[in-house]
This record gives C-alpha cells, structure tokens and sequence, in this order.
C-alpha cells in the first residue's frame, strides 16, 4: 500500500504541474523525486490514472496518458488549451474518490483550499502575526479573525475588533477579507479593517483595494478610507489619519469619530460595558489623542470636552448621562480633546 505522505505529494505536484505555474526547475524536481523510489513513481501513477478515470485527460498533451501509465514523465508539451486550477481540482477529487479515502479527501481540501488559522487577541493586548502566504497582520486587542491561506486563495474573515494587512502580493491567490456585511478585495496593498457594532470601516495606508457589498462596489487607494454599515450600504470616501491604527504607542487618534465608537474601541482594552441614558450621545463627535491603557484618564478626558458624565452602574458597567455642557464649550456637540501625561 503507497504512503500517505506520498499520496499527498502526488496530489500536490499534480495539480501544481497542471495549473499554469509550472516551471523547468519543477519539471526537474519532478525527475528527481520520481528517480529516488518505485513508491513515488507508483503514487504519481495512481494520480495519472485517476485523472484518466475522471475523463480529465482530454485537457492533457496528447501521449500523457501513455506515458503515465508506462511511467514515463517528460516535460508537457505546449498545450494547445490551457489547463484551469478548477481542472487541477477535479484531478485532486477524481484520486481521492479513485482511493476512497477520507482521510486523504480531507488532507487535499485543506491544502487546496487552506486549513483554518483562528487568531485571537487578549483584551487590551494587540499583536502581530504572519499568515502562511508571508503576509503580515497586526491585531488590535480583543480582536478575532480565522484565515484560510491555501493553493487556490487566500480568504480571511474578520470576526470582530480591527486587523491591520501587510499583503504579500500574489495575483495567481486573491486575498479576500469577509467582514461584517461585505469583502474587501486586496489589490496589492497595506490597509486597516474595523468592525464595530453597526459599521466596518476600511483604510488604506499603501496600494488599493476594492470593498464591495450588496449594494456596489469602491475602490479606495492610499490616503483615502470608507467602509459600508450594517444594511451594505457604501460609505462615502474620505482622506484618512495614517496614525490612526491598532496598537501605535498605546495612543489613539480620532477626527470627528462618534462618541458610540469610540466607547466601542475603548471596551477592547478594558472589561467595561458601556450603556447610554439617550442613544443620541452616541452620535456627539469626538476628536483628539487618548491613551486606551487609562480608562478613567480617558472616561475624564471625554467630560472634560462633551457635554456627558460617566456614571458606574456596577464595577464593570458605565452609563453615559447627559450633563450640562461646560460654559466654556458654549453648547458645541463636537469635543476636542488630548491625552493627559
């Protein structure tokens, strides 16, 4: 009986060798794997006769069926059609029902298609990864994202809480975020997505990206940030603050954010809940430079230039109240406000 491991490697060189990417120095790492054992050649074989069996050698150089089963491997023709990766895949399922073996079924779905990388961050604790592809991902605290990165794309879904990428550009996988009510699609590119309780937003430090929801489709590029609500529907472009990204000296930079966001953003590096005593707070707009370690520094800061007072209901619970604004902010909804030292 052939090896798993053999199996797999079969499987993996087969579909590569029949998907538009390979080249002479595969062709020859082919030739040299073949040459080392009978066992290897027997696993190619197994996947040259299952491809046969699935009727998908039509789409081969003519002589390839002769030659697998004889055991031959000479470098492919020039096709006259080219063979798709969805061709690959057939290739890929044709052996494994051919085996009819699950275990193997399982082995090549995960590698076609990724297996699952599930990344959480500690509350208050941002952190940086690198996923399987190179591409480099910085998590803000308390945040949640399961990637698949495999031979045949790169899909990302973003749970909650807010991912900075670093792509590593590769235009044979796409690389797809799933966030909230829409997907941002990768165009060789460095950019931000948050998702809060009734909006995702998107920035773009470098490159591009197109976010696309039920309701159509932006193309946002460097210097420039949109995102869509909880309906799909597009949020107009505009420039964004590049410092103004998870886990940057332990400061938080906000233009004229609501006040419900904020609140939101701050709750991921504190075991608060915030409540509102009338849900039009949450829109007064917010603007200034907060230190998110120092909840009542910043909980002080916010009274300081918005007509609210904090109240704690329980240890872990606030309610935002009304208040009379401050005399000297003359009734104005919109605070500024820095970090105190």
């Amino acid at each position: 009986m052939i090896r798993k491991d053999l199996i797999d490697r079969a499987i993996r060189t087969w579909a590569r060798r029949h998907s538009g990417i390979w080249q002479p120095t595969d062709e020859a790492e082919l030739q040299t794997w073949l040459a080392e054992a009978a066992e290897h050649r027997q696993a190619y074989e197994r996947v040259a006769l299952a491809w046969d069996a699935a009727g998908e050698l039509q789409y081969s150089p003519p002589g390839e069926q002769r030659r697998a089963h004889q055991g031959v491997f000479q470098p492919s023709e020039r096709r006259g059609r080219s063979i798709t990766r969805k061709a690959a895949l057939a290739a890929c399922i044709a052996l494994l029902a051919f085996a009819g073996t699950l275990s193997l079924w399982t082995t090549a779905r995960r590698w076609w298609n990724g297996s699952a990388v599930h990344l959480v961050t500690l509350m208050g604790r941002p952190a940086h990864f690198v996923l399987d592809d190179g591409t480099q991902v910085l998590l803000d605290a308390d945040t949640e994202l399961i990637a698949h990165i495999g031979f045949n794309r790169r899909q990302v879904t973003l749970v909650r809480g807010e991912a900075r990428f670093n792509v590593l550009h590769d235009v044979s996988r796409p690389f797809e975020v799933t966030a909230g009510f829409g997907r941002v699609q990768d165009l060789g590119t460095h950019f931000d997505i948050e998702t809060l309780s009734d909006a995702t937003r998107v920035s773009v430090l470098e490159g591009r990206v197109a976010v696309l929801t039920a309701h159509g489709r932006t193309l946002l590029v460097a210097g420039q940030a949109g995102g869509y609500d909880e309906s799909g529907n597009l949020d107009p472009v505009r420039p964004v603050d590049a410092t103004n990204a998870p886990g940057l000296a332990a400061l938080r930079h906000f233009d004229r954010e609501r006040l419900g966001d904020v609140l939101e953003r701050l709750a991921r590096y504190h075991p608060v809940t915030f409540l509102f005593e009338d849900r039009q707070l949450r829109d007064l707009r917010v603007s200034g430079t907060f230190k998110t370690g120092d909840l009542d520094l910043f909980l002080r800061t916010l009274a300081s230039a918005l007509p609210i007072e904090p109240r704690y209901l329980a240890p872990h619970q606030i309610e935002i109240t009304s208040r009379r604004p401050h005399p000297n902010l003359s009734d104005r909804m919109d605070g500024t406000a820095s970090a105190q030292h």
